[in-house]
């Protein structure tokens, strides 16, 4: 009975998609991984503060970068098509972006004060525009990328991007460069886009007879995106980043820095395999969508392994998560441990739910998701009326407020494929 579980997985097209992204994006992601130690005892908590701020701010604008075009590339049946809404997408970028530092130019001062950052850490928001192109350009090449099953140049375009990444964090941490941080990940960003636009071009992007009719029948044609997901989905993502400007700006960013870390080592399985189950999971369903066919049974054995990588993660860092930090990091970074203790189960839930949440796109039932998203934000911002708290109880009601979110999406997933399947059959 073994072997048949066996052959059943080697022989299913969507492990074998998944795998070869999971294997790719683990050898990428232990490069920041592994250095973290050594960074960690280079550069301060307040560093790492202001750097994870930093990442804040670029994770939700390029959300509205591209206007959720980009989500659409997946979708036509010609290639030429999906390619006039890359180009789309690529174009609303920079023209987004452009704008973005024309506001920065007037509205520098009170930027700052909002977000709590003092005038000589002031050369971070100048990076924001920049750092907002070229993420959410490199979005558009990994959409395009998903689209041709092209997982093994996905995996490669990840695997560039953190060693030029790294290489260039640990030479400014080795000359104590306190800005090396920063420039280190605009450095693997621009490396990550370059080698996608390489990438998406050997699999047939082109920009070449781009008709233009056709491209806005196209832009209307898909225009849900936009009105339906575009503003949710960056509530969405200001609900994810959102907790540790919260904290920048009512507590220190030396605790951000604290909350920063136990991020990162708790988004280890979501930033090595989520990612990856979730490009595999939007492929899959949207072919079977395109085909009228069922495609849950498929995805099973990816729910199989995201639970047993949760129950493993749950375990460990509730029984050996402040020793942990403390051995890997330093004394230095004991609070994060602290910390990590309670995060764990909202961070396993988001592991879950983040891996299938591309059904959402691939069903074209992005009005569920959108409405999840507006609660998920209302959520999170009840959490200014309790800056009064202190830290860690402060941590706590996110905890809390995070569970919830999790679980509702999750009950919110089962109903769209139910509904699905129950049309077709």
């Amino acid at each position: 009975m073994l072997n048949r579980f066996i052959n059943y997985f080697k022989r299913t097209e969507v492990v074998q998609h998944a795998s070869v992204l999971v294997v790719g994006t683990i050898i990428a992601q232990a490069i920041p991984i592994l250095l973290q130690p050594f960074l960690r005892r280079f550069f301060t908590p307040e560093s790492f503060g202001l750097y994870s701020v930093y990442n804040s701010i670029i994770g939700i604008l390029m959300v509205v970068a591209c206007f959720r075009f980009e989500q659409a590339i997946v979708l036509p049946k010609r290639d030429s098509d999906a390619s006039a809404i890359a180009i789309a997408s690529l174009s609303f970028s920079l023209i987004f972006s452009a704008i973005l530092f024309l506001a920065i130019l007037l509205l520098r001062s009170k930027l700052l004060t909002l977000i709590n950052l003092p005038e000589e850490k002031g050369y971070i928001i100048f990076l924001v525009p920049v750092g907002t192109f070229l993420l959410s350009a490199f979005q558009v090449f990994n959409y395009w990328l998903i689209r041709k099953k092209g997982f093994v140049p996905i995996a490669a375009n990840k695997f560039a991007r953190r060693v030029v990444e790294g290489v260039t964090q640990s030479a400014f941490a080795l000359v104590g460069y306190s800005k090396g941080l920063i420039y280190g990940d605009i450095a693997g960003q621009v490396a990550n886009f370059t080698v996608s636009l390489w990438q998406s071009g050997k699999k047939g992007f082109s920009v070449e007879n781009i008709n233009f009719v056709r491209l806005k029948h196209l832009l209307l044609k898909y225009s849900d995106f936009p009105k339906y997901n575009l503003i949710p989905s960056l509530l969405s993502a200001a609900s994810f980043l959102l907790p540790v400007i919260f904290i920048n700006k009512y507590f220190t960013a030396e605790q951000a820095g604290y909350f920063d870390l136990t991020k990162l080592i708790l988004s280890v399985p979501l930033a090595l395999i989520a990612g990856s189950f979730s490009s595999v999971v939007l492929n899959r369903a949207s072919e079977g969508f395109k085909a009228n066919e069922l495609f849950s049974y498929e995805l099973k054995p990816l729910l199989f392994m995201a639970l047993a990588i949760v129950f493993f993660e749950i375990v460990v860092i509730s029984i050996w998560g402040e020793t942990l930090f403390i051995f890997v990091f330093g004394k230095d970074w004991a609070q994060s441990g602290q910390i990590a203790k309670m995060l764990v189960w909202p961070f396993a839930l988001n592991f879950i739910t983040s891996s299938f949440t591309s059904i959402f796109i691939a069903l074209n039932r992005i009005v569920w998701q959108s409405i999840w998203q507006v609660f998920y934000f209302i959520l999170i911002l009840s959490l200014t009326f309790f800056s009064h708290l202190n830290f860690e109880s402060f941590i706590a009601l996110y905890t809390l407020f995070e569970v919830l979110a999790n679980i509702s999406m999750l009950i919110l997933l089962v109903v769209v494929i139910k509904k699905y399947e129950k049309k077709l059959t």
